[in-house]
């Protein structure tokens, strides 16, 4: 019985040390492998992986390559779910599961003997782990959950844990800073895109980032070398150069400190879905145009009224052209749509079969509050906003997911949305810009 009440005391101090301290110290001073995990949008890669890490247990935990019966361990479980989850579009339960795993993992590492259940991998590996969660939770917080402060504090620890830290956890702790300050702490900001580049000097996006925040600062002389040598690279820096003109150019006129340009996801949509809240509650129609797993659904659904109802329309099957260096299939569920609750309508098929269906079932009077077009495409937006044209009145929020910040922006969801500005007569005005999720928020002034 004592030994019980120990084990359940050391639980549960564990569990409460790493909720409340958001701290967490490494427990060995010997030096542990450092993977090169870095951030993607709503995703993990390898920065580089070698072919003799292809069987390396952290790896295989992390790519879902080792067996699910093999996990024997909590922690080890906790931490393939929580991959799972976010996979799957569900960043809060993913969020749950990384956190359990990481408690656990820190339990162990701080004491083997009594934790030594929870996982299968070594304490060096477990450390390993353990600054991947952190990266993940961190991630999860500042572009799905909203808390772009804790995410902060998250990326910190990933960096902490690891004697050889990786850029981008410094990278992540600059935008995180960005996203819930704005332009008060910029140079704070640009100091952790520093140390991103002292470990990985020819990392474009940090150079893109100090580039920025050095313009907005008003030090011309250190922005205009970076953003030179940005336009001289290949054409997936040199678009950064470009969409940071177009945006600095349409958010002249706020000021510095309330400029929010590295806004998550979950953040970006509720500026929008706040703004259309008033025509929604009219009886307005909220729309998403490219669901997938249903992750930014959730987030609305987060946001919204409980009554409030949301269509959702895709063929579930991926993009149906090649898009950049994306082809024909990506981003598909299997012709699955995703499991839902709440008031959630899916409307499966290409956009320009299922619109005007579904538009002839509305009454007369309907109007579109609000709509997520998700889609990549200029040929996919164009059936979105030729099929609307009708329904867009002035107050409808749209949000763009990819407007700006790659390659081929000023001929896709951007170049479509311009010309249907031109061809029906719409005016608008910019809610907001997010430069880390590529995101616009616009609001229709005269349609």
């Amino acid at each position: 019985m004592r030994y019980f009440i120990n084990f359940l005391w050391l639980v549960l101090s564990c569990e409460q040390w790493f909720t409340q301290s958001l701290w967490v110290r490494p427990s060995r001073t010997r030096p542990v492998k450092s993977y090169g995990l870095r951030p993607s949008h709503n995703r993990f890669v390898s920065a580089h992986q070698a072919p003799e890490q292809a069987t390396d247990p952290v790896h295989q935990l992390i790519s879902g390559e080792m067996a699910w019966n093999t996990l024997i361990g909590q922690a080890d479980r906790a931490f393939r779910l929580g991959i799972q989850l976010e996979k799957n579009g569900q960043p809060r339960k993913a969020s749950a599961s990384f956190h359990e795993a990481a408690t656990l993992y820190q339990c162990y590492l701080d004491s083997e003997s009594e934790f030594g259940h929870v996982t299968s991998l070594s304490q060096e590996d477990s450390q390993a782990i353990l600054a991947y969660a952190c990266m993940r939770l961190a991630f999860l917080n500042l572009d799905a959950l909203g808390d772009p402060k804790a995410a902060a504090r998250l990326y910190k620890e990933a960096s902490a844990i690891d004697p050889f830290p990786s850029a981008e956890s410094f990278d992540g702790i600059g935008q995180a800073l960005e996203a819930a300050f704005g332009g008060q702490h910029l140079e704070d900001a640009i100091e952790q895109y520093r140390k991103a580049l002292e470990l990985a000097p020819e990392r474009q996006e940090s150079q893109f980032h100090v580039a920025v925040a050095s313009d907005r600062l008003q030090q011309s002389d250190q922005s205009e070398e970076i953003f030179e040598r940005l336009r001289r690279d290949e054409s997936k820096w040199s678009c950064l150069v470009d969409s940071w003109g177009y945006v600095r150019w349409h958010t002249r006129k706020i000021p510095n400190d309330s400029l929010y340009l590295y806004r998550g996801t979950r953040d970006i949509m509720e500026v929008a879905l706040n703004a259309a809240l008033p025509l929604i509650e009219q009886g307005g129609l909220v729309c998403e145009f490219g669901v997938g797993s249903g992750r930014s659904l959730r987030m609305a659904q987060d946001i919204l009224p409980l009554d409030a109802r949301i269509h959702g329309f895709d063929t579930f099957t991926g993009l149906p052209q090649a898009w950049g260096t994306e082809p024909i299939g990506t981003y598909s569920t299997g012709g699955v749509a995703p499991n839902m609750e709440g008031k959630v309508t899916f409307h499966r098929g290409l956009f320009r079969d299922t619109i005007g269906p579904f538009l002839k079932e509305q009454e007369e009077s309907t109007f579109l509050a609000y709509a997520n077009v998700d889609c990549q495409l200029y040929s996919s937006t164009l059936d979105i906003l030729e099929g609307f044209h009708g329904y867009i009145v002035p107050g409808t929020i749209l949000i763009f997911d990819e407007y700006i910040c790659h390659p081929s922006w000023r001929y896709d969801e951007f170049r479509a949305w311009r010309e249907c500005c031109k061809r029906f007569g719409w005016k608008y005005e910019y809610l907001a810009f997010s430069l880390s999720t590529k995101q616009a928020v616009v609001r229709l002034t005269t349609a």
